[in-house]
């Protein structure tokens, strides 16, 4: 570790310092990823690395193709350099790093799966599903197999040669109320569950520009504060918050590495993209920090902090739940013009209402007529946009401020509100 190094040469505390290391670990991320990013996009333009069926004319300026995929690969190596730099390297940090690595693996064998995929169909050796605009990547069912294998292996190893507590924090309940404690045989698949549902909520939310990142931002801040109150038994005991092991102090640099490659990513991935995370960023990105909420003792405050991922995450389930009852109920042309929402993933609901039409939306939205009973009603003809790239704009800010607002409330519930 370069900290070691500077500090065998002189010997200053600062060298040791969380505050310090985790500036230059967010250095170290940020300037790397805005360094090598724009020759990374040219590259991955120049040989068609996306999953998007908009083929571009090489001859054309400014370039028109599909979004360029694999983003994330960057971000992965980045947050690596910085940690194995600025980071001490104990159990908790070897353990997330192999986590987000192996993550990092299948969401990349996915996304070359992709690639291939749409290139097959470009030379009309697959057909093209007439509903879908980007090539389907390896089965989910071999995906999902891999993701939980890996979380169970680093899970197991996990119980077998670091110390886990199994004590769960609940929300709005004092710990000397009630500070539940799950046997081994409960909290290893409840860890797997954890880290395997957090990586693919996070490549669902992985849709529009920038959707993803912002919400992973905030998820990490709070880590960052609860890893350095909780791994500080003076702080922890004044607040009435878990005391965690002086080690898990290290998460709070990592934090920093993170929060600096979402930063840097956020130059290139703001609307309108240049870049999207794709499967090896989301899965990486969204299973290293799911898994650092189980190490921090904090995986119930997940669903609050990442409201966002859950909100993606339930629409899908609950829109294809909906489809199949439909389907069974009334037959698929009923099935087909009624939807619980307009379309799905969330955020895509939120872009119909958005989106400005002469017809309207061609399907009815149970939950739209439902917001509407409430007196929700939906934006007005006059506010809604023609440009896609404007509705888009607009519907992942306000996404985005339910992230900082579900951030705001998620600090104040676990350091006050128990």
């Amino acid at each position: 570790m370069l900290a070691d190094i500077l500090y065998s040469f002189w010997s200053y505390q600062i060298f040791r310092s969380v505050f310090f290391r985790g500036g230059a670990a967010f250095l170290t991320s940020y300037w790397m990823i805005v360094a090598l990013m724009p020759s990374i996009i040219r590259l991955l333009r120049r040989k068609g690395f996306t999953s998007d069926f908009k083929p571009a004319d090489g001859d054309q300026r400014p370039y028109s193709g599909g979004k360029p995929i694999m983003g994330g690969g960057l971000l992965v190596a980045a947050i690596l350099v910085s940690v194995l730099l600025w980071v001490e390297l104990n159990q908790f940090v070897v353990a997330l790093m192999v986590i987000m690595i192996f993550f990092a693996v299948v969401g990349a064998w996915d996304d070359i799966a992709k690639i291939r995929h749409r290139r097959r169909v470009e030379n009309g050796e697959l057909d093209r599903n007439s509903y879908s605009d980007k090539a389907d990547g390896i089965s989910g069912r071999v995906r999902l197999s891999a993701e939980i294998l890996i979380a169970a292996v680093v899970v197991v190893g996990l119980y077998r040669f670091v110390d886990i507590d199994g004590h769960l924090v609940v929300p709005f309940i004092p710990l000397d109320w009630w500070y539940p404690y799950l046997p081994r045989h409960l909290f290893v698949p409840f860890m797997v569950l954890i880290v395997v549902a957090g990586a693919n909520a996070v490549n669902i939310t992985d849709g529009l520009d920038s959707l993803a990142t912002v919400p992973i931002l905030t998820c990490t801040l709070f880590i960052a504060a609860v890893a350095y109150v909780g791994a500080d038994p003076e702080l922890a005991q004044r607040l009435k918050v878990p005391v965690l092991s002086p080690e898990l102090k290290e998460l709070s640099v990592l934090s920093a590495a993170i929060l600096s490659a979402g930063l840097a990513f956020l130059r290139f991935n703001a609307p309108p993209a240049m870049i999207i995370l794709g499967d090896m960023g989301a899965l990486a990105l969204g299973s290293l920090f799911s898994a650092m909420f189980i190490l921090l003792k904090v995986e119930l405050f997940l669903p609050l902090v990442g409201a966002v991922f859950v909100l993606t995450t339930l629409s899908t389930i609950l829109q294809r739940l909906f489809f199949k009852f439909m389907l069974i109920w009334k037959g698929r042309e009923a099935a087909e013009k009624i939807r619980f929402f307009y379309r799905a993933p969330y955020h895509h609901h939120l872009q119909s209402l958005w989106t400005y039409s002469q017809s309207g939306p061609p399907v009815v939205s149970v939950w739209a007529e439902l917001m509407k009973k409430l007196g929700l009603r939906p934006p007005e003809r006059d506010d809604q946009l023609v440009s896609p790239e404007a509705v888009n704009s607009r519907v992942v800010w306000r996404i985005h401020m339910v992230s900082i607002w579900m951030l705001v409330v998620t600090v104040v519930v676990y350091f006050k509100v128990r």
